[in-house]
């Protein structure tokens, strides 16, 4: 079967069918090299792709705590925790109320609701033990 295969005679036979209607074949012969042209180019860039040098890792630090930590000790930890918490979400609600205020919402009713809304579920604020303060 390979004894009939010549790249030769398809070139010729290529050209010649070129050459019998070259406005009709042109268009999709120009495709067909432009095709193959751009995915043989693919080939070429894709091992230079995403070879970039890897991050460093991240590492992530763990806070151990001793096993001897009093009761106060524990509690003021959590709630100074609790204070960058409070924090976050208060310069949070600020910006949403600031927004709302840009947007023409009457941003006072809309708290008064959800406050009430709060109270009806049962939603209490934990007091604070004494002497600590954000």
């Amino acid at each position: 079967m390979l004894k009939d295969v010549s790249v030769g005679g398809g070139l010729r036979d290529l050209f010649t069918l070129l050459r019998r209607h070259p406005k009709e074949q042109a268009m999709p012969a120009l495709l067909a090299f432009g095709c193959s042209a751009f995915m043989f180019f693919l080939f070429i860039i894709d091992p230079k792709v995403n070879t970039d040098v890897p991050r460093t890792q991240e590492i992530i630090y763990v806070e151990n705590w001793s096993l001897d930590r009093s009761d106060e000790e524990i509690i003021k930890a959590r709630w100074d925790v609790q204070c960058l918490k409070d924090k976050r979400d208060e310069k949070r609600r600020d910006a949403m109320k600031t927004l709302g205020r840009m947007s023409g919402m009457d941003v006072e009713a809309i708290e008064r609701e959800a406050e009430a809304k709060r109270l009806a579920r049962g939603d209490v604020e934990v007091e604070r033990p004494a002497g600590l303060s954000c």
